[in-house]
């Protein structure tokens, strides 16, 4: 299995030494798919941080193409995904998902997962560690709410361009980096407890569309479109509706339309 250890060729150039962060480097990344403008940012948080506070050590900014790929597991962080333009394709947590522009998602590195470049790619990334961040992924996953399309939250979108912004400043505040976080994931759940699990009718219609449809050549993309949903966004509600992803429900009505013509 492939560990980004191995994947990254790097050419480092110190940026800045503070008393908050005791070295900060960007690297240059030579790895297949990732293209010349893409960068990786590099810091040692604290001694107080690495005690009190959710970090983000290592993040990222990449555009990428084909055949651009991860496949990892047991890298001891969160990663939070952020797709600028294009699409990725994630496998994780026995999902099939295809995130598109707009789309934010937050998943544990320690468990397996794969995603790859879907054509021409940009997306942001940020590796998370400390603090409180294992329990909000843990209260987000249990509420199917470790993605959305920032694209219907501007509030969100915001405060995701603050948190970047805030990064990316030499040398940035640890507290405002971990207020940030904080704020952005503690939206995320608010909005998953708050909503009525977007549009009832819109899932129902997804729902109809999977039942009356399944032989056919369906794709998420399409039944996203048209309700005005983001793939991830309608994976994510119609799982809280019904059990599984549409994915897997079309594969659950096409495994047992089968089963029955073989009686």
């Amino acid at each position: 299995m492939k560990n980004i250890h191995f994947l990254i060729k790097i050419r480092v150039r110190p940026i800045v030494i503070s008393k908050h962060f005791s070295q900060r480097f960007y690297m240059i990344i030579k790895e297949p798919g990732v293209l010349p403008d893409s960068r990786i940012y590099i810091y040692e948080p604290s001694a107080f941080a690495r005690k009190a506070l959710m970090q983000v050590p290592i993040f990222g900014n990449y555009q990428c193409v084909e055949p651009y790929q991860i496949d990892r597991s047991n890298w001891d962080y969160l990663l939070l995904l952020h797709i600028d333009s294009g699409a990725l394709e994630l496998a994780y947590l026995d999902q099939q998902i295809r995130l598109t522009a707009g789309c934010l998602y937050l998943i544990d590195c320690r468990i397996h997962h794969v995603y790859r470049a879907i054509g021409s790619l940009h997306f942001r990334w940020f590796h998370i560690t400390g603090g409180c961040s294992q329990a909000f992924y843990e209260a987000l996953v249990n509420q199917a709410a470790n993605g959305l399309d920032t694209r219907q939250q501007p509030a969100i979108a915001n405060t995701l361009n603050r948190f970047d912004q805030q990064l990316l400043l030499h040398p940035p505040n640890e507290l405002q980096v971990n207020l940030l976080l904080t704020e952005l994931l503690t939206s995320m759940l608010l909005i998953a407890e708050g909503e009525t699990r977007i549009g009832n009718s819109s899932i129902i219609n997804v729902h109809q569309q999977i039942l009356e449809g399944y032989s056919d050549d369906l794709h998420l993309s399409d039944l996203a479109q048209s309700v005005n949903l983001s793939v991830c966004h309608l994976a994510r509600q119609y799982r809280r509706h019904y059990g599984v992803p549409p994915h897997e429900q079309l594969i659950i009505l096409r495994m047992s339309a089968a089963k029955k013509q073989l009686l």
